[in-house]
């Protein structure tokens, strides 16, 4: 069967023949205002050439191939001892030349003099609220825009909208439209391999990072891969006085135990922790500890990470429904996604520092 990764990859630039696009900054009377993630209206005199992007924004500037444009990085970007540094996140493998750039401060407490000091064109905000970009842009002059890295589901589209502002501003706009017709060639992939299943399997995601490192218990609900799967994730149907939690959370230990998920994955972030759990007597009991279904995945730092999550969710493909995913490879898979989001094929390299997607070894 022919690679459909291939397929979807090269059909790009047939599907961006007939795609709608607003006019680029330089065809627009200048200055132009435009509107960013938050609501917040910035006028700009000219396109951006120099950027610096914090909180969480530099990933996007480099899916949109504007890494030599970055003029200054935080000081957890330079940190080559932990993973949430330069360590194991796609774009900063692939870009170190950013490890050299000027130090502007904290991810909590950018410097408005180094700021200026580096003379960008451009802020781009990941996190953080309106008077933390309202604050930057008085103190600075230096326009300031807020994006969100959204992820691959049900936030999409800020993900989406992130792109298209950050393309019409530094005219990227082919570019922008090129990674969101990817995405959506691939979720329209993946619904039609999985739409004829008529029960899904139960799944559950351990060992994920919120904060600090989690081990067993560390999960999430409305998890990505497994919405773009059609999976029956366990963590969805747990309630707190509120109703449905949301997001990252630890589970209930007995809660986890009664679910029994058939199928567990454990974020390799978290996995020495987990396999501590792992020992303790209550989880022996676990069908998928029985039956050898717990696997490891690569973790991704931030919400969207578009390359590691489709390369997560085709392997998770894979081991769920083994007929419908059989025509796929997992590693040269993993490599077409880094090296159409972040130019490298860095699937080898995530293999050296995390594991890689594969089946976890209880014994």
């Amino acid at each position: 069967m022919r690679d459909r990764i291939v397929q979807i990859l090269l059909a790009v630039p047939l599907v961006l023949m007939f795609h709608l696009s607003l006019p680029a900054f330089s065809q627009a009377a200048l200055p132009i205002t435009v509107t960013d993630l938050k609501g917040r209206q910035v006028t700009l005199k000219e396109p951006a050439k120099r950027i610096v992007a914090l909180r969480a924004a530099l990933g996007l500037v480099c899916y949109m191939q504007l890494c030599d444009q970055v003029v200054g990085i935080e000081d957890i970007e330079a940190r080559p001892s932990e993973w949430i540094g330069s360590v194991g996140r796609s774009y900063r493998l692939a870009n170190p030349r950013l490890a050299d750039l000027p130090i502007i401060g904290s991810r909590n407490k950018p410097d408005p003099e180094r700021l200026l000091s580096v003379k960008p064109d451009l802020i781009f905000v990941g996190s953080g609220d309106v008077r933390l970009a309202d604050n930057l842009q008085h103190k600075t002059g230096i326009p300031v825009l807020f994006v969100d890295n959204g992820d691959l589901a049900r936030k999409r589209n800020r993900f989406y909208q992130s792109l298209q502002l950050i393309g019409t501003v530094c005219e990227k706009k082919k570019r922008a439209e090129q990674i969101i017709a990817t995405i959506d060639q691939a979720v329209s992939d993946l619904h039609q391999r999985v739409k004829q299943i008529p029960k899904k399997p139960s799944v559950y995601i351990g060992g994920m990072n919120f904060r600090v490192a989690h081990g067993l218990t560390g999960t999430s609900a409305a998890y990505p891969p497994f919405l773009l799967l059609e999976a029956n994730n366990i963590s969805d149907a747990v309630h707190d006085g509120s109703g449905s939690v949301k997001g990252r959370f630890l589970i209930d230990p007995e809660h986890l135990v009664e679910a029994d998920p058939e199928t567990m994955f454990i974020c390799e972030s978290g996995l020495e922790l987990s396999l501590l759990d792992l020992k303790k007597p209550i989880y022996h009991q676990l069908s998928a500890v029985k039956k050898g279904r717990v696997f490891g995945v690569v973790p991704h730092y931030y919400a969207a990470s578009p390359d590691t999550v489709l390369a997560e969710t085709y392997y998770m493909g894979t081991v769920l429904f083994p007929q419908q995913f059989n025509d796929i490879d997992v590693p040269s898979m993993a490599d077409k996604w880094y090296q159409f989001f972040v130019g490298q094929p860095l699937y080898s390299e995530m293999v050296r520092i995390f594991g890689g997607f594969k089946p976890i070894d209880l014994h």
